[in-house]
């Protein structure tokens, strides 16, 4: 059997051009960090849902109530845990902090049912003689920790000054792995993370497009009543993808921080790793809803056309799984392949070419990780974790494979990821 891969070939060339156009925006474009205006400075929410994450939300709560910002809360929905969240959570004795219990009958429903149930109570102290009523909805930030979470110790105030856009909803800050030199598993999520942060979103912010994340998101509450009472999707895979980007089809605009981050826990074992993409990839697919709005959104056209090509990025491990696949069975004489590729180029010309396309995105990789992350490789182990990460890469077309599954019967239950343990930096 013949396959011919030349549109193959130029359609993953497409897409390694396109994270090489972001990581050379993302090297010249440099973002300033805005500043509050005196008198200026919101009220902050620090949000924390909490399901049975009683090995992780005592330490959590402390380090936010540590925070040098004058003007903030910390909020602690527990959902319906069958733990000790609740009770420790209680025992921090603090005037900034709130416990707020869900009925055990309602609970268990997924994140953004936890997150609408906080973002209600928090609408409620806005109103005529409630405690944020002076502030008003357009001063009050609502931000989102996991219950593992770190905050760096500047986010607070770096944050604020963003808010003083009132074109701004959302504000998104880096994610870091904190137990990244825990084991291999946890450094190739470290990877991964850091790079999508520091070149994809710092690019994407100069688009207009950078996206939001469930951990160190910050929303302006004004933002989030416009869409509704509920304004997480409760039936969402991925409620920070979703309320993104219904927030940009609303006319708001979303903002990436790169001044600071969030440490969050990373996954040490496959099974919990794979169930966590597989939710990623669906709720991915769920958002192409979106698409038809994004395309007549009040938004900048780079941002439209971003955001769709974002949406649309998800098949890209498909694609590039079959071109291997076809080049292995070609290998074994399984089947036959022609590529077209790049064959107006001399046969010298076009072998560095593919060289060039093959090596680039994970030398962009590398280079960013080192530049930013707080936990640097040594300089000779760069080559071996390249390759263990573009492996690891693979990951994606499993977790795409059991998405497939389940929607293919139905499926769209939400499942937590675990958390056993603090992610510290």
């Amino acid at each position: 059997m013949d396959v011919n891969l030349t549109v193959v070939s130029y359609a993953v060339a497409a897409v390694v051009l396109y994270y090489i156009v972001l990581f050379v925006v993302s090297l010249i474009h440099l973002e300033r960090v805005p500043s509050v205006p005196a008198g200026a400075a919101p009220f902050i929410v620090v949000m924390i849902p909490a399901r049975n994450e009683e090995e992780v939300i005592g330490p959590t709560v402390r380090s936010v109530l540590a925070l040098p910002y004058d003007q903030f809360a910390v909020l602690v929905v527990n959902d319906g845990s069958t733990d000790r969240t609740g009770a420790i959570a209680r025992s921090i004795s603090d005037p900034r902090l709130a416990v707020i219990d869900r009925d055990p009958a309602s609970a268990g429903k997924g994140k953004s049912a936890v997150l609408n149930h906080g973002f209600r109570v928090v609408e409620a102290l806005t109103h005529e003689g409630q405690l944020l009523h002076a502030w008003g909805a357009d001063r009050v930030v609502v931000g989102i920790l996991d219950a593992d979470g770190r905050l760096q110790t500047n986010t607070l105030e770096t944050v604020a000054g963003y808010f003083a856009d009132p074109g701004i909803a959302s504000v998104q800050i880096g994610v870091q792995i904190g137990n990244a030199r825990d084991n291999m598993l946890s450094r190739l999520q470290d990877m991964e993370f850091v790079a999508f942060t520091y070149f994809v979103q710092v690019a994407r912010q100069w688009l207009g497009s950078s996206g939001l994340g469930g951990n160190g998101q910050f929303n302006r509450l004004s933002a989030l009543r416009t869409l509704g009472p509920a304004p997480w999707a409760p039936a969402s895979l991925t409620e920070d993808l979703d309320i993104g980007l219904r927030l940009i089809r609303a006319g708001w605009r979303t903002a990436f921080c790169d001044r600071c981050f969030v440490f969050q826990q990373g996954l040490t074992r496959w099974k919990p790793l794979m169930r966590q993409r597989t939710r990623w990839i669906q709720g991915h697919y769920q958002c192409w809803k979106h698409i038809p709005g994004l395309l007549v959104s009040p938004a900048r056209l780079r941002t439209r056309i971003d955001l769709v090509a974002y949406l649309m990025m998800v098949v890209t491990v498909v694609v590039v799984s079959f071109e291997l696949l076809c080049t292995l069975l070609a290998l074994v004489g399984v089947v036959t392949v022609t590529n077209g590729f790049l064959g107006f180029l001399t046969p010298l010309g076009r072998r560095y070419a593919q060289v060039v396309f093959a090596l680039a995105p994970i030398s962009a990789f590398l280079f960013t990780y080192q530049r930013h992350s707080a936990a640097r490789l040594r300089w000779w182990e760069l080559p071996a974790f390249g390759a263990v990460f573009t492996a690891y890469s693979y990951v994606w077309i499993v977790a795409t494979l059991r998405a497939w599954t389940r929607v293919a019967i139905g499926r769209w239950t939400w499942v937590k990821t675990p958390h056993a343990g603090a992610a510290v930096g």
